[in-house]
């Protein structure tokens, strides 16, 4: 006989998770034990939802289930905007919550809450997770665990959420009665009719664009991708959530575009006459809420895992494949290989196309020379000609540091850059650098936050402090939230709760890092950067820098949305990037 929290964790185990990220809870007391008992490695955070979002960072990095132990009822509450955040950007998360015991359960009794600390877990997370119950039959506890995994590891990734009361916790089962779950068996789509026909379109076109999705890299097809590029020369553009799929250098790369993409970017997506999406979903920030003129001049080739995505893309598709990423990438490299595919010479377009991006750099002379402050777009052109291959890059999910860090940063080829932007919640930055830190072996993780953002998990610096984490942490002062305040600006001409003035504040940040024990750096001025830069990187351990940036910059350029009469909103398009210089189709 076994108890079934000793259960789950032999496991997990199995299945090869070796980190668990947590907060203890009386609701969750068997499965604490039981993880102490484990020899698996934990961190246990300050708060839940700091544990939740380093869970979904190290999903995000390693491609596989970041694991999340919470208590019931407000442990379980505050991990839910991490999990909804792994939910939109489909991270492999496993999340273990306890609960009230079975018999303090509401059930179907209308009232709010008889056991201690009970909440209707399930039904909270159920629209954000592939997979969610609560497990009221020890027996049952084999199926529950092997459909989760199923789902959390197979298809479009995305969180799964058990729910054990206190009483099956304890529980003891024996382990050759209980009772297995058998995935259905699954159809695979028609890859070779799509990849015909996207043939078909290449052999025709005179400007092909792919745009590479991080559906390549859930599906683990970045190697395939490497070895379609060496026969097909087209040039290749990455969304945000699959940045750090190519170097800056690499000869093919023409920048990410989108709303806040680089303006050579959108004009290059605006005139190419054939698109090849893989693993995007195309979003908002990427289409500009206007899907009618996205790369209004193509033919588009559409490849998306999930078929209600696909539905949903209002984008003319001439090609449209519910499909595995990798697997389209295979089947497309087989054909390149073969003389079915003679290449044509696309080097005057992709040529072009290099030339766009170096007359509309995104850091300018003006950035370059501002005094009396620190810009972040040259703070960044900075940081990044001192970072190494090696590098992690967390940029905040919300908000200017977010923003710009993506689109001024030159990723080399070896680095890596995650947020969750997706949800774009502010307080993700300094957790989600512990669950990357972590994620990768303790590499060398570069935070870049606000001041604002900050301030939401800052709770976690006594972790970063525990654990030594070779984290530093560049906070961008401003003196409140920058993006809001510009926004409430072109919006309404005026302020509510966005900085000191309109009833909004921020401790000093130098002070508090230093009450954690960390060590500190402080740059006023653009001059200091190339200095005080070297000495924050050559720092042993934990460190966090203040800039005191321009609490006026603003992500430029950017697609800009204009109020209307009716109280809506009317995007503007993708390659009339405001403010608008330059070509104009």
């Amino acid at each position: 006989m076994k108890k079934v929290s000793d259960y789950i964790f032999s496991f997990l185990q199995e299945k090869g998770v070796k980190q668990c990220f947590m907060l203890p809870g009386g609701g969750a007391m068997h499965l604490v034990d039981s993880l102490g008992q484990s020899g698996m490695d934990y961190v246990c955070f300050q708060h839940e939802q700091g544990a939740a979002c380093a869970a979904e960072a190290y999903g995000q990095h390693t491609n596989t289930p970041g694991f999340l132990l919470v208590t019931s009822g407000p442990g379980a509450a505050n991990a839910i905007t991490p999990v909804t955040a792994g939910w939109i950007d489909s991270t492999p998360m496993f999340v273990i919550s306890g609960q009230a015991k079975r018999s303090d359960l509401v059930g179907d009794t209308g009232v709010r809450q008889i056991g201690s600390q009970e909440i209707p877990t399930v039904p909270m997370v159920s629209p954000v997770t592939k997979y969610a119950a609560e497990i009221m039959d020890p027996a049952r506890i084999r199926f529950h665990l092997e459909r989760a995994w199923h789902e959390t590891t197979t298809g479009r990734p995305g969180p799964v959420w058990l729910s054990i009361p206190l009483d099956v916790q304890g529980a003891l089962v024996d382990e050759e009665l209980l009772e297995g779950w058998t995935p259905p068996e699954g159809r695979r789509p028609d890859y070779s009719e799509a990849v015909s026909r996207c043939v078909e379109l290449l052999r025709e076109s005179k400007k092909p664009l792919l745009l590479a999705g991080n559906g390549i890299k859930l599906a683990g097809g970045e190697a395939v991708l490497e070895r379609l590029l060496d026969r097909l020369p087209i040039p290749v553009q990455t969304t945000w959530k699959s940045i750090d799929l190519m170097g800056e250098d690499h000869p093919l790369y023409v920048g990410h575009p989108g709303i806040m993409g680089d303006r050579g970017a959108n004009l290059i997506l605006q005139e190419t006459d054939l698109l090849i999406s893989v693993g995007s979903r195309l979003d908002t920030s990427l289409t500009a809420f206007n899907e009618p003129n996205f790369a209004k001049c193509a033919k588009k080739v559409v490849v998306d895992i999930d078929p209600h995505e696909l539905d949903r893309m209002k984008i003319g598709k001439a090609v449209s494949l519910a499909g595995d990423a990798k697997v389209f990438l295979e089947t497309l490299l087989v054909h390149v290989e073969s003389e079915d595919m003679p290449l044509k010479d696309w080097e005057s377009w992709l040529s072009y196309g290099k030339t766009l991006r170096e007359k509309y750099p995104v850091v300018t002379q003006a950035h370059r020379e501002l005094e009396g402050r620190v810009s972040p777009y040259y703070f960044t052109d900075r940081l990044c000609g001192l970072l190494t291959p090696e590098d992690v890059i967390v940029p905040e999910s919300s908000g200017g540091a977010g923003e710009i860090t993506y689109q001024a940063f030159r990723l080399k080829k070896g680095q890596k850059m995650k947020n969750a932007a997706g949800l774009g919640s502010m307080g993700f930055g300094l957790p989600y650098a512990i669950g990357s830190c972590i994620a990768n072996g303790g590499r060398r993780t570069i935070l870049i936050n606000g001041d604002g953002a900050f301030q939401l998990n800052i709770q976690e610096l006594e972790t970063v402090r525990r654990l030594g984490l070779p984290i530093k942490m560049f906070i961008w002062c401003n003196g409140g939230y920058a993006s809001i305040r510009s926004m409430q600006s072109n919006n309404f001409g005026r302020h509510v709760a966005s900085g000191p003035e309109s009833g909004y504040t921020v401790p000093d940040v130098v002070k508090v890092a230093e009450a954690y024990g960390l060590k500190t750096f402080h740059i006023r001025d653009n001059r200091e950067l190339e200095k005080k830069l070297a000495e924050v990187l050559s720092a042993e351990g934990p460190c966090l820098c203040a800039l005191e940036t321009d609490p006026d910059e603003t992500v430029s350029p950017r697609v800009k949305a204009f109020p209307q009469p009716d109280g809506s909103m009317k995007s503007g398009t993708l390659e009339n990037m405001w403010p608008e210089v330059g070509k104009k189709l």
